[in-house]
C-alpha cells in the first residue's frame, strides 16, 4: 500500500511540475508576441509560433 501511496503523490508532483511549466511557457511567448508587436514586427509573429528554432533565437533576442 505504501508504494501506491508513493506512485500517485510521484504523480501528482509530475502532472503538478508540467502545469506549471506550460503556464510559463505560455507567458513567455506571449510576452515575446507583446515585444514584437510593439516593434513593429507583425509579420515576424507567425514565424515565432510556427517555428522552434525561430522562437528560441527570438527568446535569445529579448533576453526572455
Amino acid at each position: 500500500m505504501g508504494g501506491k501511496v508513493l506512485e500517485l503523490e510521484s504523480e501528482r508532483l509530475r502532472a503538478e511540475g508540467k502545469a506549471i511549466g506550460e503556464v510559463r511557457g505560455e507567458e513567455r511567448l506571449s510576452v515575446l508576441i507583446n515585444k514584437l508587436i510593439l516593434d513593429k514586427r507583425n509579420d515576424e509573429i507567425q514565424i515565432v509560433v510556427t517555428d522552434a528554432k525561430k522562437r528560441r533565437q527570438y527568446y535569445d533576442e529579448y533576453g526572455l
